[in-house]
């Protein structure tokens, strides 16, 4: 079957199920802390069901795939074999842990296929109104006590920490919104944050600016509610990045102008009780995280050597030298995939960490689980699929792709190895992301860009003419 035999109702139905996907993606801390508490596992496994349908009914487009998908495939054939031969033998897990090689990349090529500019806006405004539900969701959380119904999350909660606020517990309790977990929160509130962006600085469109700049007051509110470093950081970078490649010269200089409001801004809301308790565990947090792992630097210092520690030298090392939590040397072909996930963890009677049982940081759980040769070409794959798109930034300001320049760093943040690919959700979500990255590429949105820009680009077009 070839490319020219689908459909256009196949098209659609395909369409039905990435929608699906979403929502299941952004609805999923709800179903499973609050509706369907005791089915939280089968709900987790539902949206990578709808993955694989999704997968399975476009695999007409598996032969156009480029090699970047078709490898990733492959390799997930590869390390699911070397699993039961060498690693660990449980079919089970092995399987868990082999779905994002055998289901990721291809449904992002997929979803690439399938919507248009239209399903992009159309999402990116479901991600915008979603955002500013969660905002209010953590600021509540943050603001009640660990124990109340928003913040439980079915039997997960720790007796030792029942009585306590959030906020007193400066970080080690940390507001998940929507979602799970505090690092799903993280995850997800980068791609919202990208569409505020774009609508904010690169559309005419009035409601959808006004509705985006409402709400990327409340996500900027609601930053320190989160007491997350990550979060702090994911949304930083994508706004740096947005300023620097994402914007022509003559809006940044517009944009450098409102940094004085800005600045009066913040200093007016720190006065609000309830913000002011945010800033100061989310200053706490910072503070105590530096000095216990790094007792004779200051806070700034610190937190840049985390940084640095965390993005670069821990997965240097984790390539050429892994071990695993315990110290251990890494086997030739790998303990096994889904070992250091937590659901594998708990299928294989691997308690220790809550599940993650020879490493926590994606880089080294790659490298422990499918050993030293297949570990290389998965972080390779993993990373080279969207980190090639960083050397066309220039390419794509002069087509003026400014929705992939807007979606790129949360393509690029998701794909790296700070994100965990063992926790289904974030996988999930980067592979979506990715999706929605190389539908933007396939449109030269010149006529939905403001007409300021559309001047500043003929004008640019006329000058290199002549």
């Amino acid at each position: 079957m070839y490319i020219s035999e689908i459909d256009s109702d196949t098209k659609n139905v395909l369409r039905k199920f990435i929608y699906l996907f979403l929502l299941l993606i952004l609805f999923d801390g709800a179903l499973r802390k609050w509706i369907f508490i005791s089915f939280s596992a089968p709900i987790m496994m539902v949206k990578e069901i709808v993955a694989i349908i999704i997968c399975i009914i476009g695999l007409p487009y598996f032969p156009k795939m480029s090699n970047w998908e078709k490898t990733f495939f492959f390799v997930g054939v590869c390390v699911f074999f070397t699993t039961l031969v060498f690693g660990h033998h449980s079919i089970i897990v092995a399987m868990y842990g082999c779905l994002p090689y055998w289901f990721g990349l291809p449904l992002c090529f997929i979803i690439g296929k399938i919507l248009n500019y239209q399903d992009l806006i159309r999402i990116g405004k479901l991600m915008v109104y979603t955002s500013i539900f969660n905002s209010v969701f953590l600021i509540l959380q943050f603001n009640l006590p660990v124990e109340h119904f928003l913040n439980y999350q079915g039997s997960e909660i720790d007796e030792r920490i029942i009585g306590y606020s959030v906020s007193s517990l400066e970080g080690s309790f940390r507001p998940g919104g929507l979602f799970m977990h505090s690092s799903q929160n993280a995850i997800f509130q980068m791609l919202p944050l990208a569409y505020m962006l774009y609508f904010i600085f690169l559309q005419d469109s009035g409601k959808n600016r006004k509705i985006s700049i409402f709400a990327l007051v409340m996500q900027i509110i609601s930053l320190p509610f989160t007491i997350s470093r990550t979060t702090f950081f994911c949304q930083a970078g994508i706004m740096a990045f947005f300023f620097l490649f994402g914007l022509p010269m003559a809006k940044k200089m517009t944009l450098i102008k409102f940094i004085p409001l800005i600045i009066v801004g913040i200093i007016f809301l720190s006065y609000v009780p309830s913000v002011n308790e945010a800033l100061g565990s989310m200053s706490n947090r910072f503070t105590k995280a530096s000095q216990s792992q790094f007792d004779d630097l200051s806070t700034a210092e610190g937190t840049l050597k985390d940084l640095y520690n965390r993005n670069i030298v821990y997965n240097l090392k984790a390539l050429i030298q892994p071990k695993t939590l315990e110290g251990d040397d890494v086997p030739f072909w790998g303990y096994g995939q889904g070992m250091s996930t937590q659901v594998g963890g708990r299928l294989l009677s691997i308690n220790r960490n809550a599940g993650f049982s020879l490493a926590e940081w994606d880089g080294l759980r790659i490298m422990c689980e499918s050993g030293m040769i297949f570990g290389w070409i998965i972080i390779f794959i993993r990373i080279g699929y969207a980190f090639r798109f960083l050397f066309s930034i220039n390419k794509l300001t002069k087509k003026n792709k400014f929705l992939s320049l807007s979606l790129l760093p949360v393509f690029l943040i998701s794909f790296y190895l700070l994100t965990n690919w063992g926790n289904l959700f974030q996988a999930n979500f980067a592979f979506f992301v990715g999706g929605l990255f190389l539908v933007s590429l396939k449109y030269q949105v010149y006529n939905q860009i403001p007409s300021w820009l559309k001047k500043s680009i003929s004008e640019k077009e006329r000058s290199n003419e002549e």
